[in-house]
């Protein structure tokens, strides 16, 4: 899955890619770095990179993420290619159209709403669970959900159809 990481005024393209269990190809700035990720309680990962164990407390308040390691605290946000360009547009879809797709492969946790029901933009209208995370997906814009493609439990791929708003 393909991320920009910001952190300050800086745009960094992320990629992470799932190798086996609990084990991750992560790339930024042209750099793949192999990783070993397990969650050990709700926000503390233990972490194996090369030689070296880390304890990672990550805090996450929808795009914006807290990480502490080491007794140093790292702030930046995270969004899927897709979101960051949707809020460089200033958060609009074409036509009053929004199509909320899976950023990543994963398991449709939650529907926030349901067909027929108005949603505000930023609104939350689904939970994925991807990499034992639940990722909140907002709607880009304001309306009336209009088809839900999935149901809670479902298994999905990256890009899929979850739900439409007009």
């Amino acid at each position: 899955m393909n991320y920009i990481a910001t952190i300050g005024e800086r745009e960094i393209k992320v990629t992470v890619e799932e190798v086996g269990v609990a084990r991750y190809v992560v790339t930024g700035d042209g750099k793949g770095h192999l990783v070993d990720a397990h969650q050990v309680q709700d926000s503390v990962w233990s972490i194996l990179y090369g030689t070296n164990s880390f304890e990672v407390d990550v805090q996450r308040r929808g795009d914006e993420y807290e990480v502490l390691i080491d007794g140093d605290c790292y702030k930046f946000t995270l969004m899927n290619e897709q979101l960051k360009a949707l809020s460089r547009a200033g958060g609009k879809a074409a036509a009053g159209k929004a199509l909320v797709t899976s950023p990543m492969p994963g398991k449709v946790v939650k529907l926030l709403v349901a067909e027929g029901e108005e949603v505000k933009s930023d609104q939350g209208v689904i939970v994925v669970e991807a990499m034992k995370m639940e990722n909140e997906l907002k709607a880009a814009v304001a309306g009336k959900v209009k088809e839900i493609f999935v149901k809670e439990g479902e298994v999905v791929e990256s890009g899929a159809k979850l739900l439409l708003v007009e």
